[in-house]
């Protein structure tokens, strides 16, 4: 029996150290696209361990129980994810897809019960505390547009947001057109309200449509109409800014918050790529 119990800790070793960096070892990358693998693995160990072994002692059959809530986790995670991710755009901003997993539902849950200067405050702190980190991924990622992104972090860190922030912006669509030669910020012609790229990027993504596309597939202030930011709580929108409209929109707040839409834009086609080989210009 002794032997047995061993070979079963051996066993659950790496599901019990699975559960225990959850937060931070899922990377949206991956977790993505093995969510339902890995919650199904979770549901038939319990099942298969739980039906073949009931003479086992307490903690083990508990440890049971902790498998079945990572795998609940899980399901409520992609559920529930795509809503957090819309209302976060809604209010101005983007997550990276390395995030914690909490992050959504803790920001979303902020918004929701009215606390945007709370949301608000930790998305600034999030995005300045990684910028550096951010901006070395976006220049390995996107060669040809190195050196506009050291001018932009440069600028960010001297202040200069009026002079970024359309720079910034320019930068969304021309990343996508680099992977698609599809630009963000022209609108579908069966949709006049959504993206040009969006349906590009639903035929592309695959398992993660659901729960990372939310933003696209919804209006979001960035990039509606003059007459419709009005129904928005956030007010920062691409047309105001570029055509001179909106004269106060040079704020850290503001800078932080286009940045977030350009590292959301290119993990987006980036995970794509690397799932359907497209070739981004070089």
């Amino acid at each position: 029996m002794k032997n047995s119990f061993e070979h079963i800790e051996r066993i659950m070793k790496p599901f019990r150290e699975m559960q225990e960096r959850l937060k931070p070892a899922l990377e949206a990358q991956k977790k993505i696209e093995h969510l339902k693998t890995i919650q199904k693995s979770f549901e038939n160990i319990g099942k298969i361990y739980a039906s073949s072994m009931p003479k086992f002692n307490n903690a083990f059959l508990e440890q049971l129980k902790s498998f079945k809530e990572i795998a609940n986790r899980l399901k409520e995670y992609e559920e529930k994810t795509p809503d957090y991710l819309l209302l976060i755009a809604q209010n101005g901003w983007y997550l990276e897809f390395n995030c914690e997993m909490k992050l959504p539902s803790e920001i979303a849950k902020d918004f929701e019960a009215d606390k945007s200067d709370v949301a608000n405050k930790k998305m600034i702190e999030y995005y300045t505390e990684n910028l550096d980190r951010i901006f070395k991924e976006l220049s390995s990622r996107h060669i040809n547009r190195k050196k506009i992104f050291e001018q932009i972090l440069s600028g960010f860190k001297r202040g200069e947001y009026y002079t970024i922030i359309p720079c910034i912006l320019s930068q969304v669509d021309g990343i996508c057109f680099d992977f698609t030669k599809k630009k963000f910020f022209i609108k579908e012609k069966t949709n006049k309200y959504l993206p040009q790229i969006s349906s590009e990027l639903e035929k592309s993504a695959g398992n993660f449509v659901a729960i990372y596309l939310s933003p696209l597939r919804n209006q979001t202030p960035i990039m509606v109409q003059e007459k419709q930011i009005s129904e928005f709580p956030c007010k920062l929108n691409r047309h105001e800014i570029l055509h001179g409209i909106n004269t106060e929109y040079g704020t850290k707040e503001n800078s932080l918050k286009v940045i977030s839409l350009l590292k959301y834009i290119s993990d987006l086609l980036v995970e794509i790529d690397r799932k359907n080989n497209l070739q981004p210009i070089k």
